[in-house]
């Protein structure tokens, strides 16, 4: 079996990184050999392949524990990150985004996913209430099919998800989480959870993502903003990226899996580095010294 991934064409995208590592060969004993082009997979496919979609997903605690500095550090932080996430994709995708708001109750900021292009004013959240993440959880498995959110009349990519919280769950989350793990688009879409403060519950985060490398820790307000835009455009640059996948020992098109595992592949490196640049070496949060001054 093939132990290498070539991502010699995803090379164009510099929008936050100082330097990019798309281009470079990974090992894996897992993941066939990688080419940036395009793929047609299963459960992804629509009846009209000419053109091509992605939705990132933002779920946003906007519980009462965000009060104040946080909240306000993280609506200063969307507004800069709109801009951002234009042109993420390849020419032929429409980057879509959907945000969620959740707290004791669960609401969509936006009624369906709206091209990037077209999202580009930030609707300044408000914090208050609990913490009702499995309730935001369960909604979310609703939006994602084909019937809901993801009725886009083009091949959709698998969505990017990306949580953010700066407290625990004040309901049963396990329920919510375990629904929506039988979801195939959330299967197979790239998670991504920021944790805000030293209050957070990092281990609710990690379950979500399923990969502890790929949730991660802010202690202020400063690496809060760098972080979101690390993880939200690094991610979609990602998500939005065709890869045709081939098995150079039955030159066989892997499966939505193998793509899924190969994107999670490609992001985890991106972050481990993007962290260290913003967090410095020590990335043990233990290690952190943490600034209350929210």
């Amino acid at each position: 079996m093939p132990k290498w991934i070539d991502l010699n064409e995803v090379d164009d995208d510099d929008i936050l990184l100082k330097r990019n590592r798309m281009n470079r060969s990974l090992v894996s004993d897992e993941i066939p050999s990688v080419k940036a082009d395009a793929y047609e997979d299963d459960f992804l496919d629509a009846m009209e392949p000419a053109k091509k979609s992605m939705t990132i997903f933002f779920l946003i605690d906007v519980s009462g524990s965000m009060k104040g500095t946080k909240i306000g550090s993280l609506n200063s932080t969307m507004e800069e990150l709109l801009p951002s996430l234009i042109g993420v994709g390849e020419a032929s995708t429409d980057v879509k985004i959907a945000i969620m708001k959740f707290s004791t109750d669960v609401e969509w900021v936006t009624p369906e996913p709206v091209r990037i292009e077209e999202y580009q004013y930030w609707n300044r959240l408000e914090a208050e209430g609990l913490t009702f993440m499995g309730d935001a959880f369960l909604e979310l498995s609703r939006k994602l099919s084909r019937s809901s959110f993801l009725n886009s009349p083009s091949i959709s990519f698998a969505p990017v998800i990306f949580l953010l919280s700066d407290g625990s769950p004040n309901d049963d989350w396990k329920k919510g989480l375990e629904t929506l793990k039988q979801n195939k688009w959330f299967q197979h879409g790239l998670k991504i959870a920021l944790g805000i403060g030293s209050k957070v519950n990092m281990d609710v985060l990690r379950a979500f993502t399923g990969n502890d490398e790929l949730a991660v820790q802010a202690k202020n307000a400063e690496q809060l903003r760098e972080l979101i835009k690390l993880l939200a455009v690094t991610s979609s640059q990602i998500g939005s990226r065709s890869l045709a996948l081939v098995d150079n020992s039955s030159r066989q098109q892997p499966g939505e899996e193998v793509v899924a595992m190969a994107k999670q592949q490609v992001l985890v490196e991106e972050i481990r580095s993007g962290t260290k640049d913003i967090l410095g070496e020590a990335v043990d949060l233990d290690a952190v010294d943490f600034d209350e001054g929210w």
